[in-house]
């Protein structure tokens, strides 16, 4: 007979410890989601006592308010892997709390292909999903196969279809259209027996250069991504160099738009940053959608080294916004501000923030974030 063991729960737990900027107040009431039946009592809980819900994954795309959050927040910790394999193909069943560089490690261990370029990015699988994570010309929309998923108000499990889930560009109906909806149990993805390497990225095929026509293996893929991410990206492990990956999104301009760009850098910059938003430009050249990444604007209008508080902009990839120990969720909006109104005074383009706010009002929004100069 299985006796129903009650769900532990935390009252004003601090959530800074379980984010990678180390940053953020305490919830309001926080537990730990092991199994389906603590999830059941965790819901049930929020609705007798008409509290909401939050779900706190991996804390790899989320800044959260010095304040902290009014809620019941619901961190998954189920973790675990099974497969189901076939002659071309493997299917990877993932837990959400299993850690998705852990996933990547499993898969490229037992020479499975599809999600080796998205090696070493911190947080968990299931958040993995929420954010469609892309880097190096993969992402996850490539390989998903179905999530199985739980309605946060009655609890009913469903499974969802990639299409259901409506993967794009940093995005799905978990972070717009059915927001704090669901709980993300385990996601399968879809991977391949087959070589095929994708390695057209500018910084891999750099790397790769000097083999030739050898094809380098699974692993060495790996190891090339994590060394070339690391360079760029400080691995979030302690107080110290904390931060949210990459905190703005890169753009997609129109050829007008893209015309309006050129004659600011005209206008504000030398004729070396003029090339190099040209040459950026023939990269689009095929498409109608002219990709320019922010870290080059971001770099070109001085802001690396940028400091508020105890928030910087990294040196070696200024998209990263880094808590050099003890920085404030203020501080950080603070610098994103700075950010976002020296580019467009310089440059005309309004750049969009890439992690969730969580625990912010629309006034603090508003003066934090929003105005724009």
């Amino acid at each position: 007979m299985h006796h129903k063991v009650a769900l532990e729960l935390l009252a004003d737990h601090l959530l800074k410890p379980y984010t990678t900027f180390k940053i953020g107040g305490p919830a309001r009431y926080f537990a730990e989601i092991r199994e389906y039946n603590d999830l059941t009592q965790a819901l049930e809980f929020a609705a007798s006592n008409r509290i909401e819900t939050f779900v706190l994954g991996g804390g790899s795309n989320v800044l959260i308010s010095d304040r902290g959050l009014d809620a019941l927040v619901l961190h998954p910790a189920l973790t675990g892997i099974t497969v189901a394999e076939e002659a071309q193909r493997v299917f990877v069943r993932s837990e959400a709390g299993e850690p998705w560089d852990q996933l990547v490690a499993h898969a490229v261990e037992r020479n499975w292909w599809g999600i080796e370029n998205l090696s070493h990015i911190p947080g968990q699988s299931g958040a993995a999903l929420v954010q469609n994570i892309g880097a190096y010309g993969q992402q996850i929309s490539d390989v998903l196969e179905s999530a199985e998923v739980a309605d946060l108000r009655s609890g009913a499990i469903s499974r969802l279809s990639a299409a259901q889930c409506s993967l794009a560009y940093r995005k799905s109906i978990f972070n717009s259209s059915h927001r704090g909806c669901y709980f993300i149990l385990n996601l399968t993805l879809r991977l391949s027996r087959h070589p095929h390497p994708n390695l057209e990225y500018p910084g891999v095929k750099t790397w790769f250069k000097g083999l030739g026509n050898r094809q380098p293996s699974l692993a060495q893929i790996r190891q090339a991504i994590i060394a070339i991410r690391d360079a760029k990206f400080p691995y979030p492990r302690e107080e110290k160099g904390g931060n949210a990956g990459s905190f703005f999104k890169n753009l997609n301009l129109n050829q007008e738009e893209y015309q309006a760009l050129e004659r600011r850098f005209q206008d504000h910059f030398g004729p070396d940053q003029l090339m190099r938003l040209r040459e950026i430009r023939q990269r689009s050249a095929a498409s109608d959608s002219i990709r320019i990444p922010t870290a080059f604007l971001l770099e070109a209008c001085g802001l690396k080294g940028y400091r508020v508080g105890a928030v910087s902009v990294n040196e070696r990839q200024p998209l990263v916004l880094l808590n050099e120990g003890g920085a404030t969720a203020r501080d950080v909006l603070l610098l994103a501000r700075h950010i976002r109104q020296t580019v467009f005074t310089l440059t005309g383009v309004k750049i969009a923030i890439e992690p969730e706010l969580v625990g912010f009002t629309d006034s603090e929004r508003a003066e934090l974030i929003d105005s724009q100069a």
